[in-house]
């Protein structure tokens, strides 16, 4: 089930590449003027994680996320794209996750899984949440590899619902 929340990119302040008297505003100000640079038609979406922000682009195209997070946003801000957003169940995650990929990543390709889970109730325990998702996908076509991945398969989880992507690394 695909969700009505929308979001394009999250992003979260670095705390160790930020000054210690950059709050939270701060950073969404920072972040507004960096976005600007690349795109003046987004909106940004406090989360209900500290310094964790949604990003909607009114623009609605993954490339056009993938390029905006390896832009300079990336000095001050973790930045994820997102392709799908869908609700924090690990049954509907995992569905996904298998769909997407499946489309993207061919027989002998690699890929890594980046987990981040924050305030799920759903998911009880990360590492057996991400060993399920490791067993279904080596079903399909990829294999892992967490040193040099053909793919990155991203989870951001926030809260009640979650990003997903499946990027190629370049």
């Amino acid at each position: 089930m695909i969700s009505n929340e929308k979001f394009d990119l999250v992003v979260e302040v670095e705390e160790n590449k930020t000054p210690p008297d950059l709050d939270e505003y701060m950073a969404i100000e920072k972040l507004e003027d960096k976005l600007k640079n690349y795109d003046p038609r987004f909106y940004i979406k406090e989360s209900e994680f500290y310094n964790v922000f949604l990003v909607e682009l009114l623009e609605t195209n993954i490339n056009a996320a993938i390029k905006l997070a390896e832009t300079s946003l990336r000095n001050n801000f973790e930045v994820v794209p997102i392709e799908r957003v869908i609700t924090s169940k690990p049954a509907t995650i995992l569905e996904n996750i298998i769909d997407i990929s499946q489309n993207k990543i061919k027989d002998g390709e690699t890929f890594a899984i980046k987990c981040n889970t924050r305030g799920s109730r759903y998911i009880k325990s990360e590492e057996k949440f991400m060993d399920s998702i490791y067993k279904e996908l080596e079903k399909t076509n990829g294999q892992p590899d967490e040193t040099h991945p053909n793919w990155t398969i991203h989870i951001e989880v926030v809260g009640e619902y979650t990003g997903i992507s499946v990027v190629k690394r370049k």
